[in-house]
Order: structure tokens, then sequence, then C-alpha cells
């Protein structure tokens, strides 16, 4: 039977990863709730809080602060795979930062070593540097460990609530001909069979958290560009393979959605469709096409320099807030090595590649953030 760990466990487990990056690195990670809360300082188990303190946090009440959601739960949300929500570690960089506006840098403010001009670990103001997010689950199936990049799903990469309305609304606007009020009118269908088919879809996902075989799919979260499968992929040839049959699950799909549309009363003609197939494929020629191949390319250029253990997952299934898993770079840990020898050198060489990578990708897997000198001075503490 697969064991799944219990929140003293799970706080042992986090002490360790950050241990581990400690070692490697020099600094400690920053902790935070994925369900809300503050930076929680691992190693000393301390919290930042609202009065921009850090302050002991009692043994009766880690599980409230490392874990509890506004609901009072230890929440999960991709409830098909993981046995718990992932929970978000931040790894800073003090060689990239940003020289911007107040928090423009002076030359007191940085320390040489070997690796360069980084950012000391006293400044005395607010600084933006590049973070990198790491998220830790534990999968049901098999009870393993996943350490990842941060998930990049529909929100992040297919902008569901902006580019694709755009395109829908662009293909509505070829078929009204410039008249508003057939505009509106179209409008208008649309948004009666879209809250129809949500309705249906979170039905049909409260059926699936319990067990069920997904029957519904929610158009309205960019599904015609969700993978039709999970994908590990690690070398060339799968991620050739994954693209190839994406690419014409994807013409599928979007045929499958435009019937949809015709089903529900939206016959667009075809000037229109037209339109919506272009634009369409525009979107998934962007996400998540280009940036499959890219982090694919990124993750083989590594292993070239050095094996790892990580993977580029594409693909997934919805979460609680309707969206589609889609990419992230992950490595798997047994829980049964956590404080061993093997567990420290897969952890220590496998973070590694994933930092790396979300530092050269940049622009989808990490961040700029701003950060005060007590958060600052005691992750370098």
């Amino acid at each position: 039977m697969v064991k799944i760990l219990s929140i003293p466990e799970r706080i042992k487990l986090f002490k360790e990863i950050n241990k581990i990056h400690k070692e490697m690195y020099g600094w400690k990670m920053l902790y935070e709730n994925a369900w809300g809360g503050n930076y929680i300082d691992i190693e000393s188990d301390v919290r930042f809080d609202y009065h921009d303190e850090w302050v002991p946090i009692d043994k009766s009440d880690a599980s409230k602060y490392y874990f509890n959601d506004t609901k009072g739960k230890d929440i999960t949300s991709l409830l098909g795979i993981f046995a718990w929500q992932a929970y978000y570690f931040y790894h800073l960089n003090p060689y990239r930062f940003l020289e911007l506006g107040k928090n423009k840098l002076a030359d007191e403010d940085f320390i040489l070593n070997g690796l360069g001009k980084r950012i000391r670990p006293d400044v005395g103001h607010p600084v933006t540097c590049l973070e990198t997010i790491i998220e830790v689950q534990q999968r049901k199936e098999d009870g393993k460990i996943w350490i990842s990049s941060n998930w990049l799903h529909d929100p992040d990469c297919y902008a569901a609530a902006l580019a694709f309305g755009e395109e829908i609304s662009k293909t509505f606007r070829v078929a009204a001909k410039g008249d508003e009020k057939i505009f509106d009118r179209i409008w208008e269908k649309y948004i009666e069979i879209n809250d129809a088919n949500k309705y249906e879809f979170r039905r049909a996902l409260e059926r699936y958290f319990k067990g069920e075989k997904m029957s519904c799919k929610n158009w309205d979260s960019a599904y015609v560009l969700a993978a039709s499968r999970p994908w590990k992929i690690k070398n060339r040839e799968q991620l050739n393979e994954a693209l190839e049959i994406e690419h014409k699950n994807f013409h599928r799909v979007l045929e499958e959605f435009i019937q949809w549309l015709r089903d529900g009363g939206l016959n667009l003609g075809e000037k229109a469709k037209e339109s919506l197939r272009g634009g369409i494929s525009e979107l998934y020629a962007s996400y998540p096409y280009d940036l499959v191949k890219s982090f694919g390319e990124y993750l083989i250029e590594e292993d070239k320099a050095q094996q790892s253990d990580v993977y580029l997952w594409w693909g997934g299934e919805p979460t609680n807030d309707n969206c589609y898993a889609l990419l992230t770079l992950y490595f798997e840990v047994d829980p049964n090595d956590i404080s061993t020898p093997r567990f420290n050198e897969k952890v220590s060489r496998n973070l590694r590649v994933i930092i790396d990578i979300a530092e050269r990708e940049r622009y989808n897997l990490v961040s700029h953030r701003e950060y005060e000198p007590k958060v600052w001075n005691v992750v370098f503490s």
C-alpha cells in the first residue's frame, strides 16, 4: 500500500530540501503556503507576519501555517494525480537583479566573489531579484515525491481569459459582417451555451474527483489547446513524437469545438470558421507547441553536459479552478530515501538542473519580485 506522508513527515521533507539547497547555493529557500499566507523560514520555523516581523511558529500551529487553506483543510488541487496540493519554495538569485526606480542599487550594495557581482546579504533597502518557484507534491499512484518547476496551465500559457476569448470575439465579428446587433445576438447565444457547458463541466469535475472518468470538456478554459494525454519527455525522439501526435490532436479537437458551436446554434459561416481556425492555430503554435519545443531543447542540452533525472511533463488533467495542467519540469524521489545520502545526491543534482533551465528560459518559469530587507536578510543568514 502506498504511504502518503503525514504533515510532520512533509515538514521534515521540506526541511531536508531546504538544507540541500542551502548546501548547494549558500542560502535558504523561502516557503509559502500555496493557499495564501506569509513566508516561512523553514530552517528556523519562523513566519513573516502581517506586521513585517519574523514570529516563531508554535509546534501546535505548524500545520496551520504550513498547510491550511481558508477552509481549514489540507486541500488538494490535482486530486486525480496527487495526494496533496503543491506547496511553493522560492529560490532567490542574488546575482540576477533589477536596478530600477526606488530599487536602484549602489556600489555599497554589492559584494564580489568567484561567481561575480551579487547583492549583499545585509542590504538595507528593498531589492528586486530573480526568483524561481519550486513546487513539491506527492503522487497518489506510487507515493513518489515530485519536485518540479512552477506548473504552467491555461491562465499562464494559454491566456484563456484573454487571447482565447479575443479569438472567439474576432470570429463572431467576422460572422456578423460589421452588424453590431447581429454580433450581440451571437455573443448572447455563445454566453448561453458556454454557461451551460461550464455548469456541466463542474458537475463532471466533482464526479471525476470521486474517481469517475472525466466525461466533459471545458471549452472556455481553452480545452482545444490541451494535450490528449500526459507526456513524460526526456530525449529528442520523445519530444518529436509528442509534438507530432499533439499537433494532429489539436486540429481534430479544434473541429470538435467548431461542431460544438454549431450544435449550440452558432453556425458561423465558412469565412468566420476559417478565421477561427487561423487564430486558434496561431495560439496553439505559441502556447503550448513552441513552449514544449523550447523546454525540451533546454532539457536535451542540459543532459548533454550532465545526465539528470529531470523530465518535461506535458499534459495532465483538470484542476479545481477548471484549468488543465500543462507543463512542468520535474524529477521524482522515493519518500523512503528522505534523510539518506541517496536523497541528498538526487535532489542536489536534479534541483540544480531545474533552476538552471528555469533561469535560462526566463519568461515563463521565473519572475522578478521585490524583497524587503527583513526577508532578504533572513534568507542569507
